[in-house]
C-alpha cells in the first residue's frame, strides 16, 4: 500500500528557488528594458475597517483586481455585518451566504467548522489570512475585519480541495490610530460574552493591538448544551506605512464544551408504528433533547498560532512578501452518538454509543510572494508569482476506559420522548500509551497574471504546482504499519473580464481543483479498500456572470450561472464485490449547476444591505458497483435553493434598526435510497442599535424570532437542529 516516492519532490527546494529567482529577475527585467514602463502603485489588499459593509478588494492577494473586476463570485462579510447580527461563530457569520451548508460530526468529531459550497465538501478549505488552518474545531470572530467566500473550484489559489470553493479569515491587524472598544452582552440563555478590542500607537510606525475574548453561552433551543471560551490575540506592526514592514500576530484560544450530536434519525423501515410515518426523517420529538450524558461527555480545545509577515516594496511597482506561521489544535473529548437500541421493538435510545477523541493537529507553513505591477507596450500585468512550503502533523492517541463505563455495560437506555441526561456516570477514560500519526508535506509553485489588455477587456491566467505526500502510521499497536501516498498535480484557472461600461463586468472563468484521498492527512486502511493508491479526484468548472456597482458606486450587485463537474470522482469498483466492495474507482461523474443573485453594499448613505440567491441543480451522472443506484441523486447537503438577506437603516446619528432573513431548501444527508430528508426553513432575525453618547452604544438582537425548529447540520446517523430563539442585549463603550 506504498507508492514509489518521485524524486522529483526531493529535488524541488532547488527548482522552487530557481523559480522564485527567476520570477524576480524578470519583474526586474521587465521594469528596466520596456520602454513604455509606467510607474504604477504595486495592488495591495485593502483590508476593511469596521464601518465598511460594501469591500472594494478581496483581501487575498492573489486576485489583484477590485472585486467588480474579479472573475470569479466573492462573498465578503465585512467587521460591521457581524457587529449588527451579533455574530459569535464562523457558522453564525456563513448565514450570510446562500449555497452553504452545514455538516454534523462523525466518528468522534465533533461538528466544528465542517460545510459543503456548491455542493462539496469544504472543512479541510478554511484559510487564516491566506495560510490554511488545521483541525475542525468551532472558530470565533473576535478577531476578524472580515470572512470571504471564494466559491467554485480554486486549487490554482489555494492547493488541494476548494472544489466548491473556500473560506479565508482575515485577522485584525495593529494600524496607525489610538482606540479601544468595549463590549458586554447578555441573553436570553442565561449567557455573557465580553470583548476588548484596543490599539496603541507605539510611535510614527509602529502600533500594537490586543483583543480579548470571555465568553459563556448555553445553546438556545438545546438542552444542556453549552459553549464557553477565552481567547486571546496579539498584533505588532512596525513600518506601517514606510517601504519594509513587518507584523507579528500571535492568538490563543481556550474552549470548554458540551459536544452535541443531537437527535438519531428514524432509519429501521420495521420502526415501531409510532414511528412509520418518520421513516428516514426526524422522529416526533421535541428539538430541545439532548441525549448525551452530561457527567461523561466534555470537549476540550486549545488552539494557539504565531504568525510573521515581511513585506518589502523593491520598487514603486515591486513588493516581495514573506509570511510564516506555527499553529496547533488540541482537542479532548468524549461525545455520545444518540443511536436506538432496538427501533424493531421500542423508542429507547442507547448511552453506550460514545464516541472519544485526544488528538493535536500542528501545522508549520512559509509563503514567499512576489507582487508587481507592469506595463509592456499597451498591455499591463498584474504579476503574482510565489512558493508555499506546508507541514502539517496529526497525532491521535487511544482514549480508552480506565475504569468500567457503567453506561456501556449496563447499558444505560433512556426514553426518545423524555431522556434523561444525568444518568450516574461512574467510568474515567484516558489515554493507554498508544497511538497514530499522520503527517502531510506539501510544496507549491504558484503564478498569476491579469492582463489589461485594453481598457474594456482583461485576461487573468494562473496555475499552480503541488507536490503533496503523506505518511500515515495508521495501527495503535503496530508502528511499522504506514500508509503513504504521494501526489504532484498541476492546477490553473483562466478568466475573461469585459467591461462594457466604468461601473460594470461581464466574464467567463475556467478553474479546475484536486481532491486527494489523504486530502485530510489521514486515509482509509481497510484491508478492503484501495484508497492509498487511488490519483486525487478531479474537478472543472465554468462560470459566466456579471457585476456592476450601482448607486453612485455605493451597491455591488452580481449574477452568475455556473457549472462544476467532477469527472473523476470516487465510485465503487464493479469488479469486486462483497467483503471487497469498498474498492473503488475514479470512474464516478458528479454535477452541481446553478445560479447565483447578490447584492451588497448601501441602497442610501443611511440604508445598507447585503443579500444573495443561490439555486443548485445538482445530481450525481455516473456510479458504478454498488453506488450504481444513487445515479439521478443529488449531492448530499445540497439545497435547490437558498437565500439571505440582512438590511440595516439609521434613521439619524442615533437610532438604527436592521432586519434579516434566512431560507434553506430540503436537504439529504446521503445520496443513497435510504437518505434521510431534512426539510426546508426560514428563520427571522433583528436588531434594534442605539447610541446614548459619542461613546456608549446599546444593541438589542433578536435571533430566530420564530423560534423554527429545523435541521441546521445534518449527519449520517444523527443531526443536530438548529439555534432557537436567542434575544441578547449588548453595551459598547468607545474611546
Amino acid at each position: 500500500m506504498t507508492r514509489v516516492v518521485d524524486n522529483a519532490f526531493h529535488k524541488a527546494p532547488l527548482a522552487l528557488a530557481v523559480t522564485i529567482a527567476c520570477a524576480v529577475w524578470t519583474g526586474h527585467a521587465v521594469a528596466q528594458q520596456t520602454t513604455a514602463v509606467q510607474e504604477l502603485a504595486v495592488a495591495k489588499a485593502k483590508t476593511t475597517t469596521e464601518d465598511d459593509v460594501k469591500v472594494e478588494q478581496s483581501a487575498n492577494i492573489k486576485f489583484t483586481q477590485p472585486l467588480l473586476d474579479t472573475a470569479k463570485t466573492i462573498t465578503v462579510i465585512p467587521q460591521a455585518v457581524m457587529k449588527d447580527r451579533a455574530v459569535d461563530s464562523l457558522r453564525d457569520a456563513l448565514r450570510n451566504v446562500s449555497g452553504i451548508s452545514l455538516a454534523a460530526g462523525e466518528g468522534g468529531a465533533p461538528s466544528g467548522d465542517s460545510m459543503s459550497i456548491r455542493g462539496f465538501k469544504a472543512a479541510t478549505d478554511i484559510f487564516v489570512d491566506g495560510i490554511r488552518d488545521i483541525a475542525g474545531y468551532s472558530r470565533d470572530t473576535y478577531n476578524l475585519e472580515s470572512i470571504e467566500v471564494a466559491k467554485g473550484p480554486g486549487s490554482a489559489v489555494s492547493g488541494r480541495g476548494a472544489t466548491g470553493g473556500s473560506i479565508n479569515l482575515q485577522s485584525k491587524t495593529a494600524k496607525l490610530d489610538q482606540f479601544t472598544d468595549v463590549s458586554l452582552r447578555i441573553g436570553s440563555e442565561s449567557d455573557y460574552r465580553a470583548t476588548l478590542d484596543s490599539n496603541i500607537s507605539l510611535g510614527d510606525s509602529t502600533a500594537l493591538r490586543l483583543n480579548l475574548l470571555t465568553d459563556d453561552a448555553d445553546v438556545a433551543g438545546r438542552d444542556n448544551v453549552f459553549n464557553s471560551k477565552n481567547a486571546a490575540a496579539m498584533s505588532l506592526a512596525t513600518g506601517i506605512g514606510s517601504a519594509q514592514r513587518f507584523s507579528l500576530n500571535a492568538e490563543y484560544q481556550k474552549q470548554d464544551n458540551m459536544p452535541d450530536y443531537g437527535i438519531p434519525w428514524v432509519s429501521d423501515p420495521a420502526a415501531v408504528p409510532e414511528l412509520t410515518d418518520y421513516l428516514y426523517q426526524a422522529p416526533p420529538v421535541s428539538f430541545d433533547n439532548f441525549y448525551g450524558n452530561v457527567f461523561r461527555d466534555y470537549e476540550d480545545i486549545s488552539a494557539q498560532s504565531l504568525t510573521g509577515r515581511f513585506e518589502q516594496d523593491i520598487s514603486d511597482t515591486t513588493t516581495l512578501r514573506m509570511q510564516a506561521r506555527l499553529g496547533s489544535v488540541a482537542r479532548e473529548g468524549v461525545v455520545t452518538a444518540p443511536r436506538f437500541y432496538n427501533q424493531k421493538t421500542g423508542t429507547e435510545v442507547r448511552q453506550s454509543d460514545e464516541k472519544t477523541r485526544d488528538s493535536k493537529n500542528s501545522l508549520q507553513a512559509v509563503q514567499l510572494d512576489l507582487i508587481g505591477e507592469y506595463q509592456t507596450g499597451g498591455v499591463k500585468h498584474n504579476v503574482v508569482s510565489g512558493i508555499e512550503w506546508a507541514a502539517e502533523t496529526f497525532k491521535r492517541w487511544n482514549m480508552v476506559d480506565l475504569v468500567d463505563d457503567n453506561l456501556d455495560s449496563t447499558p444505560s437506555l433512556v426514553d426518545l420522548y423524555h431522556p434523561d441526561a444525568h444518568v450516574p456516570f461512574t467510568g474515567q477514560y484516558g489515554r493507554d500509551g498508544n497511538s497514530i500519526k499522520a503527517e502531510g508535506k506539501n510544496i507549491a509553485v504558484y503564478l498569476f497574471d491579469t492582463l489589461t489588455l485594453t481598457p474594456q477587456w482583461e485576461l487573468t491566467l494562473g496555475g499552480r504546482w503541488d507536490k503533496f505526500e503523506t505518511d500515515y502510521q495508521y495501527s495503535y499497536t503496530d508502528a511499522a504499519l504506514v500508509a503513504d501516498t504521494r501526489d504532484s498535480v498541476f492546477s490553473w484557472n483562466a478568466g475573461l473580464v469585459f467591461k462594457p461600461a466604468s461601473n460594470g463586468s461581464i466574464y467567463f472563468a475556467l478553474g479546475n481543483s484536486f481532491n486527494p484521498s489523504a486530502e485530510g492527512l489521514t486515509v482509509s486502511t481497510n484491508s478492503n479498500s484501495n484508497l492509498v493508491d487511488l490519483e486525487p479526484e478531479e474537478t472543472l468548472s465554468y462560470e459566466f456572470g456579471t457585476k456592476w456597482d450601482l448607486f453612485d458606486s455605493r451597491l455591488l450587485a452580481s449574477a452568475a450561472i455556473f457549472r462544476t463537474e467532477k469527472n473523476h470522482a470516487r465510485t465503487d469498483d464493479p469488479d469486486f464485490s462483497g467483503d471487497q466492495s469498498s474498492f473503488d474507482t475514479l470512474n464516478g461523474e458528479q454535477r452541481v449547476q446553478g445560479l447565483e443573485l447578490s447584492a451588497v453594499g448601501y441602497i442610501k448613505p443611511n440604508w445598507t444591505l447585503i443579500a444573495a440567491y443561490t439555486y443548485q441543480d445538482s445530481e450525481i451522472t455516473h456510479a458504478e458497483g454498488d453506488d450504481a443506484s444513487q445515479i439521478g441523486m443529488p449531492l448530499s447537503g445540497t439545497p435547490e435553493h437558498s437565500a439571505s438577506v440582512w438590511t440595516r437603516y439609521d434613521f439619524n446619528d442615533q437610532l438604527a434598526f436592521g432586519a434579516g432573513a434566512q431560507y434553506v431548501g430540503e436537504r439529504f444527508n446521503s445520496s443513497s435510497a435510504n437518505r434521510k430528508t431534512a426539510a426546508g426553513y426560514t428563520t427571522y432575525d433583528l436588531m434594534l442599535a442605539y447610541q446614548l453618547t459619542d461613546k456608549i452604544g446599546m444593541q438589542l438582537n433578536g435571533i430566530n424570532l420564530s423560534d423554527k425548529r429545523y435541521i441546521e447540520q445534518l449527519g449520517g446517523g444523527h443531526f443536530i437542529p438548529g439555534e432557537g430563539r436567542h434575544v441578547s442585549v449588548t453595551a459598547h463603550y468607545n474611546f
